[in-house]
């Protein structure tokens, strides 16, 4: 049994101002990952927003999506470090270029399954699970950007729905799994992903706001840090897990930035992970 190299990405994506506190998450939590996981590779993805935060989000996305897809087809594994989950519409459009049946894990408090019909905000991060699973968002396409059949996606979380959000996803094929306060089914998510090549998108959001505050949108009610360790730890058991991404954490609203180790210590799954013979 070899072990596969992990190649560390810095993405800090971010669609909009409001929210540049996003921005510098990858680089605070890079140490900490860095230590944790022993990355073989350690690549940094250019954001610099000018005039339009959105082209220069694209800009990254499309660079990201070259650097995951390299990284995939040298054998090795693949880490983000996000800011916003925008950022899916590069990774997993590298992932799925080099292995077009995977399917994807997306935890978030949130749904991110807003259309223009839809969306109350006109978030893009609020758009961009139901524009990767080929909802048209015209304005928001990435150029080149590569779509996932909705039943090959499972939402776990998404506690905080808007109205028309909810009704979307009512109408997808998405799997839906409960991941929260009530109700943490890990069973559930090693169900969905066993034996199957996977890319994990982790927003931190998905946890109770007490153990995670430093998030944008934190919604009460989120599963305890315990589940999600279990929950991680499970898949890179059971699955083939190509890559990961964590998103939304908000340095800005992290003192000393002591959270940084403690998200970090959620992927050691990873820090080498075996092969199949």
């Amino acid at each position: 049994m070899a072990a596969r190299p992990l190649h560390l990405f810095e993405a800090g994506v971010v669609s909009e101002q409001r929210f540049a506190g996003l921005a510098s998450a990858p680089a605070v939590l890079a140490q900490s990952f860095a230590d944790a996981l022993s990355p073989e590779k350690h690549i940094r993805v250019p954001f610099n927003p000018r005039d339009r935060w959105l082209s220069s989000a694209r800009e990254s996305c499309r660079t990201l999506a070259d650097g995951v897809a390299s990284s995939l087809r040298a054998g090795a594994q693949v880490g983000v470090l996000g800011g916003e989950c925008t950022l899916i519409a590069g990774s997993l459009s590298g992932a799925i270029a080099v292995e077009p049946d995977i399917a994807l894990v997306y935890a978030d408090a949130h749904g991110d399954f807003n259309t223009l019909a839809t969306t109350p905000s006109h978030y893009v991060s609020g758009m961009c699970l139901a524009h990767v699973c080929g909802r048209q968002v015209a304005p928001l396409l990435w150029p080149g950007a590569r779509k996932i059949a909705e039943e090959r996606v499972a939402l776990v979380g998404g506690r905080a729905l808007d109205p028309g959000e909810r009704v979307n996803l009512e109408r997808s094929k998405v799997t839906r799994i409960a991941f929260d306060s009530e109700r943490a089914d890990v069973a559930a998510v090693v169900a969905f992903a066993r034996r199957r090549k996977i890319w994990l998108h982790i927003d931190v959001d998905v946890l109770e706001p007490a153990a995670m505050p430093a998030v944008v949108f934190a919604a009460p009610g989120g599963a305890p840090l315990s589940a999600l360790a279990d929950l991680i730890a499970q898949l890179a058991a059971v699955a083939d897990v190509r890559g990961f991404e964590v998103c939304g954490y908000d340095p800005t609203q992290d003192e000393r930035h002591r959270l940084a180790p403690r998200v970090a210590g959620l992927f050691t799954a990873f820090a080498s992970r075996p092969v199949a013979a």
